[in-house]
């Protein structure tokens, strides 16, 4: 499946909007700048427009945008719940056109304690993907990529990314 380079894209641009708003938090510039208010309007209405269960990466990242949102957007806290409701029990999700193993796991979604996506996880979920993370780290101190790998430099990069990002989601999750 190829991108329409002409179509707006919820998937990218949620993942850069709600980062975008993190940021704004403590950064004026980004605050005020133009592009952030039409690309939350835009994901907001892409968002409610959503009927039936989206891709797992456009979930997530749709997630991710509502919970940095929440305090701010009023229209936020209900589409969470909504969008929400897509998640399984479990909250591990397949990615599609992933590789065989390839998924999204709560703290995928949720990397965060006290925010309003986290809430949409049972805590027990959430205290079990904590030790399933803190056991999975291996004897060199890094963490393993748990799918398919294109190619050995590949490899090396995204366990150099699971590695630094486990060790983040320890630390904020104590």
């Amino acid at each position: 499946m190829r991108a329409d380079p002409a179509t707006s894209s919820l998937h990218i641009t949620a993942a850069v909007a709600g980062m975008a708003h993190r940021v704004a938090a403590t950064d004026p510039a980004v605050a005020e700048h133009p592009w952030l208010a039409r690309a939350t309007d835009y994901c907001l209405r892409a968002i409610d427009a959503i009927d039936t269960a989206p891709p797992a990466l456009e979930l997530m990242y749709a997630l991710q945008f509502l919970d940095a949102v929440h305090d701010t957007r009023p229209e936020a806290p209900p589409l969470l719940t909504r969008l929400g409701a897509y998640l399984p029990a479990d909250g591990i999700l397949h990615v599609e056109g992933g590789t065989e193993n390839e998924a999204l796991r709560p703290l995928d979604f949720a990397p965060l304690p006290g925010r309003p996506v986290r809430a949409l996880f049972p805590a027990e979920v959430v205290a079990g993907e904590l030790r399933r993370l803190a056991a999975a780290q291996q004897g060199d101190g890094g963490w393993p990529v748990e799918y398919t790998v294109f190619s050995p430099a590949s490899g090396l990069e995204w366990r150099g990314y699971l590695t630094v990002r486990a060790l983040w989601l320890l630390s904020r999750n104590r």
